[in-house]
């Protein structure tokens, strides 16, 4: 059986996984563009500015060690080093004509520091050399004859590199800490338009999206605000006509009706009886649904016996009452509902049953029982059955499996839609089960006991009913 779109369905937005959220792609987007920046600089700090700065560097210390060469003169004298060594951080060694003066017997000679160390690329040979033994630097001088080493008597501190470690962890913690904060309240606006989506999805026009800033996203909660008001205004107003035109229908077809009554009796009668009849059908869901929706009815709940009901209802079918069958396991079950409207739902569905089976199938079976602290009830036919594309959408308005709208199973496709809202609004469950040419089972749970806030306006569960 072909099947058509309903007027109106629902908007469910897809579920997003915090894994694929904006909050995460931007926050990665930022981590990413900081590491990818800090490697550039390194990479440029080393190819070029350092290469740079190497020269300048090496050009220094050879100018002081040659100032501290000139200064101790040649050939030196023993004093003059040891007064440079005792005013300055510095310990001294020369090498002169095969005679050697020094501040510190310790100290090596340049053949040992260029056999026990490499280049520290502030070298700028032939003549000055830059090395680092064992936490100590060294300037070294060959030129004229002369071997000129220092020692520079500070020390590479071990202690300061854990200290800076951990100061450098904390601040990168800090600001990762900082970055996700900030990054989690502007982008914040996002999931509340969401909710608001989802919310307008669920027909609840009513709800407004916070306007926390002046930027894009506080004009886009702005303007979603004045869409989804102007959506419920246009939703209110065509109930409102749908309401309005369809009670105004009445009253010429009570004319008509009384007018076909006093034709002679006549097939022609008899066909404009039950086109009048099916006109009065039609009429009474429309209102009916819009009742709900538009005026925000109440539940009017009474004690009374559903297994009376489900019998009054089967005797409602005059010339079809052979064509259903009520079991039930007890012959009274009480609950505290709404008989008029439960009566319209009960009687929607075995109406539903009938059309779509023929007299040659089983009879429609309408069985009542306590189920799960409350009632079940189950209406089965044998009849054509439902294609598993179009049982979910069944309980929406003007929804119908075939396009025809034949006499035979006339209607709006209004029915199933009011009786989910008036289940519903008992705070009960309403769901189909089908299979092609095998039939369909409509299984309804109701509530024995009324909900503390049964008597509530079911404006919102008619909302989506009608949407």
């Amino acid at each position: 059986m072909p099947d058509t779109e309903p007027l109106y369905r629902p908007f469910v937005p897809p579920e997003l996984s915090p894994r694929f959220s904006l909050f995460w792609k931007v926050f990665s987007l930022i981590i990413s563009t900081g590491i990818i920046a800090t490697l550039s600089l390194s990479f440029y700090y080393r190819s070029i500015v350092r290469d740079s700065y190497s020269g300048v560097i090496a050009q220094q210390l050879q100018g002081y060690v040659e100032l501290i060469a000139a200064e101790i003169g040649t050939p030196p004298e023993q004093k003059e080093i040891d007064s440079l060594a005792a005013e300055y951080p510095l310990d001294l060694n020369l090498e002169y004509n095969g005679r050697t003066w020094s501040s510190d017997t310790t100290l090596p000679t340049l053949q040992e520091l260029e056999a026990s160390s490499s280049p520290e690329g502030l070298d700028a040979p032939p003549y000055f050399f830059f090395r680092e033994v064992n936490d100590r630097y060294y300037g070294a001088l060959d030129r004229d004859g002369s071997r000129l080493v220092v020692r520079f008597r500070g020390t590479r501190s071990h202690d300061a590199f854990p200290k800076a470690t951990i100061i450098l962890a904390c601040a990168l913690l800090l600001l990762l800490v900082t970055a996700w904060s900030v990054m989690k309240r502007l982008l914040r606006p996002v999931g509340e338009l969401m909710d608001g989506v989802k919310a307008v999805g669920s027909a609840d026009f009513k709800h407004r999206v916070p306007v926390r800033s002046t930027d894009e996203l506080g004009t886009l909660a702005s303007a979603f605000n004045a869409m989804s008001e102007q959506i419920g205004d246009i939703i209110v107003s065509k109930r409102r006509l749908l309401f309005d035109v369809s009670h105004e229908l009445r009253s010429p077809l009570t004319r008509i009706g009384i007018a076909v009554a006093m034709l002679p009796e006549s097939k022609i009668r008899d066909k404009l009886e039950r086109n009048a009849n099916e006109l009065n059908t039609m009429i009474t869901e429309l209102l009916e649904n819009e009742r709900l929706a538009v005026l925000g009815a109440s539940l009017v709940v009474e004690e009374f016996d559903l297994v009376e009901l489900a019998v009054r209802v089967i005797e409602s079918f005059t010339a079809k009452e052979d064509r259903i069958e009520l079991e039930t396991l007890t012959e009274a079950l009480l609950i505290t509902a709404d008989y008029q409207r439960l009566t319209v739902a009960l009687r929607n569905v075995v109406s539903n049953a009938l059309k779509y089976s023929d007299k040659e199938d089983q009879p429609v079976t309408l069985r009542v029982f306590p189920d799960d602290d409350g009632i079940r009830i189950l209406v089965k036919d044998h009849g054509i059955g439902i294609p598993d594309e179009a049982i979910e959408k069944i309980f929406e308005p003007f929804y119908r499996t075939d396009e025809s709208r034949t006499r035979t199973t006339g209607g709006y496709g209004l029915g199933l839609a009011l009786t989910k809202a008036i289940i519903e609004a008992h705070g009960g469950t309403i769901n189909a089960e089908s299979r092609v040419g095998d039939g369909t089972t409509i299984t309804i749970w109701l509530p024995s006991e009324p909900m503390e806030d049964l008597n509530r306006s079911i404006l919102n569960t008619s909302q989506t009913a009608v949407r």
